[in-house]
Order: structure tokens, then C-alpha cells, then sequence
């Protein structure tokens, strides 16, 4: 791949980025190095900036042109080669391919994703509207990525395998009661009581992050049908049933 590079005077940087690290490239800095890797895939950029900020090396990125500073300029030439020589695998030209809406991520998620595909060797990219786009060969393979991604980048507090089993089995009692009466008493009183635990943990070994965070949606929308008074009894039934087949299915 080609790229540029040359040294820039400290006027460069009028309006400095605040950095991973909280540290600024800005007027006060020493002369800067400017690297022009417009030709790079977007892929390949997103692997250097990753090992940049695993390799603690302060930077801008102004488009396609990375900033460092002169004192960093040998360990980013370093990082660059690295980034090069990673073999990035790339999308089949006639390939089907399906997309996957990830606009929403903030910029550390989507770069520690993709280095999660180029590890596992799955060939991606980003289009324009910030979706991820794949093969359609690929699809259960990128199911299983966003699941582990999803669970690992979960900060709520895991439940162990029995007390997840017990909890399901409670919700699904629950719902059981709540869709022969959707006024009964204890039904009501424990779909109250489980349902923050549903949504304050995150899913245990075993059960995938969506479906659990499925069966959280739907318990809390029965929660508000039952706590605002804004469901009939046949809207009650129909949600409690719909929690409690799924919940079926999974045993």
C-alpha cells in the first residue's frame, strides 16, 4: 500500500482532538508528523488506530491523515508496517452480502469489533450510512461474534446457571398464572418482583444475549401493562403468553 508522510510546525492543529488517552496534539506540542494513508482501506486504518492506542502513541486522525508527534514518528512507522502486514481478508466482489445497522456505536466499539472479525479472519466493511456489511456465507459466524461482543461489553452482573434456571422458571410460572387471570394475585406480585432482576443482569453462559434480552423486553412491557392500568385483560393474557412460550421453548 502507498502512503506520505511529512513533518508539520505546530500551526497544524488549530483546533485540537482530545485523544483516547485524554492527551491533546495542539498548539503547544512539538513539530508533528503527518501521514497520508488515503489510499488504505478504511479497515486497515482501523487496525493501526487500534494498535496506536494499545501501544499508548497519542494521535489525531484528520480524515484519512494521521497526526503524531516528531518524538513518536519511529514507533508509528513501526505500527504502520505492523498495520500493513496484517493480512485483512476482503469481500468476494461477487459475494452476497448482508448488512448489519451499527451506526449507533460509539467509534471504540466499532474498532474493537473489527478487530475481533480480522482475528476470527472474517472478511467485512463499513459503508457510508456506518453499517456493517458481510457475506452472507458469513452470517452465523457474525451472529456468534455479536453475541460474544454484546456479553463481553455487558457491565451488568451475571447471574450463575442455577439461579438463572430458577429465575425463568419463576417468570415463566408467573406468566402461566397471568394468562388464565391476568388479575391474580401472586402472578402479579412475583412478575413485579422478577422482572428488575431479568433486566439488571446480564444473560448467563448458555443463553444468548438476545434472547435474553428479549424475554427482558417483554416482562417489562407486561410490568408497565399491569402497574399503569393501560392493558385489558386480553392484552394482559396475550403478553403473558407470549413471555411464557418463549420461555417454553427454551426448556
Amino acid at each position: 500500500m502507498k502512503w506520505g508522510k511529512k513533518q508539520t510546525g505546530n500551526e497544524t492543529n488549530e483546533n485540537p482532538e482530545v485523544l483516547e488517552e485524554g492527551e491533546k496534539i495542539g498548539p503547544d506540542s512539538n513539530a508533528e508528523i503527518e501521514y497520508e494513508l488515503h489510499e488504505w482501506a478504511g479497515e486497515t486504518r482501523l487496525v493501526l488506530d487500534q494498535l496506536l492506542i494499545l501501544n499508548e502513541v497519542p494521535h489525531v486522525w484528520q480524515g484519512a491523515t494521521l497526526v503524531v508527534r516528531e518524538e513518536d514518528e519511529q514507533a508509528t512507522d513501526q505500527l504502520i508496517e505492523e498495520a500493513e502486514s496484517t493480512s485483512l481478508p476482503t469481500l468476494e466482489s461477487d459475494a452476497e452480502t448482508i448488512e448489519y445497522e451499527t451506526s449507533g456505536w460509539s467509534d471504540s466499539e466499532q474498532t474493537s469489533f473489527s478487530s475481533l472479525l480480522v482475528r476470527l479472519g472474517i472478511p467485512y466493511e463499513f459503508n457510508d450510512e456506518g453499517g456493517l456489511v458481510v457475506q452472507a456465507s458469513d452470517e452465523e459466524a457474525i451472529e456468534t461474534a455479536l453475541d460474544a461482543f454484546q456479553v463481553v461489553n455487558d457491565d451488568r452482573p451475571e447471574l450463575d446457571g442455577l439461579d438463572a434456571n430458577s429465575l425463568l422458571t419463576e417468570v415463566f410460572v408467573s406468566c402461566d398464572r397471568l394468562r388464565r387471570d391476568h388479575r391474580d394475585d401472586t402472578g402479579v406480585g412475583e412478575i413485579l418482583r422478577l422482572t428488575p432482576i431479568l433486566a439488571q443482569h446480564r444473560p448467563p453462559f448458555g443463553i444468548e444475549a438476545n434472547q435474553w434480552d428479549e424475554i427482558s423486553k417483554r416482562a417489562i412491557d407486561l410490568v408497565e401493562l399491569l402497574s399503569e392500568g393501560s392493558g385489558d385483560e386480553e392484552e394482559i393474557k396475550s403478553q403473558a403468553n407470549g413471555l411464557a412460550e418463549i420461555l417454553r421453548s427454551m426448556t
